[in-house]
């Protein structure tokens, strides 16, 4: 992240093409091109050996707000092309799931390792103590962890002001990041949708990473927190 003094506007910049979004008090800065189509681990492996970090769900919010959102930019070539890989593929959210029959655990993958290793409950539980909760969400003190319980989440179509305030919505993108989230999907047709594991009582947990797309006519937008790592398809390096 960049803090500046100068006026913060979404914009692109020359050169090796950077992105350059407003994010709180300072400004996120991604690199164009894309990298893909790949597995997540190949994408992944391939913008951490660039010196970059890969957007995590915090970091996917304000590149996707800024692509439909932002009138100033929407329309450059760098911003369109944010919107077409949505159309045509998927964007990879390096976030990786752990799908249980009390909740969802999103840990934020900033060395995508995706399924390669596995997640461990009573680890997850640990670092979640001493942290802090948001609408009963519980995020870890350094906020790479978060819990969702299963009554504060539903699975399936939402409307945009109901997806804003959606437990594994806040718990993948943030507070902030879920309400540009809910802007998002509002520039769409149709009610934007959700899908994750649903894990009922006694059932083992069930691992799973995050992507983020556009239906092919343009019409609605879908999160996925039930992908496997196996997919090809597409991520914007962030600069650190």
């Amino acid at each position: 992240m960049v803090t500046a003094t100068q006026k913060r506007n979404a914009r692109v910049e020359g050169g090796q093409i950077n992105l350059i979004v407003p994010c709180n008090s300072g400004e996120l800065v991604y690199v164009h091109r894309r990298v893909g189509p790949g597995n997540y681990r190949e994408v992944g492996s391939r913008i951490l050996k660039q010196g970059l970090l890969v957007p995590t769900g915090d970091y996917t919010a304000p590149l996707v707000h800024s692509a439909y959102c932002d009138d100033e930019v929407k329309n450059e070539p760098e911003f369109e092309s944010v919107r077409e890989t949505m159309k045509n593929r998927w964007l990879w959210v390096f976030n990786r799931n752990l799908w249980t029959d009390k909740g969802v655990y999103v840990f934020q993958d900033l060395e995508a390792k995706g399924l390669s290793e596995p997640l461990n409950l009573n680890e997850l539980e640990k670092s979640l103590k001493g942290g802090r909760e948001f609408n009963g969400i519980r995020f870890s003190e350094d906020g790479r962890v978060r819990f969702a319980p299963k009554e504060l989440y539903v699975l399936g179509e939402h409307t945009p002001g109901y997806l804003l305030r959606d437990g594994f919505i806040i718990a993948s993108f943030g507070k902030d990041g879920a309400e540009k989230i809910g802007k998002v999907s509002s520039k769409f047709r149709y009610h934007p949708v959700i899908d994750g594991v649903d894990v009922q009582e006694g059932q083992n947990p069930e691992q799973r990473v995050s992507a983020l797309d556009v239906d092919l006519i343009g019409n609605r937008l879908g999160f996925y927190g039930d992908f496997d790592d196996n997919r090809n398809d597409y991520a914007f390096g962030v600069r650190p």
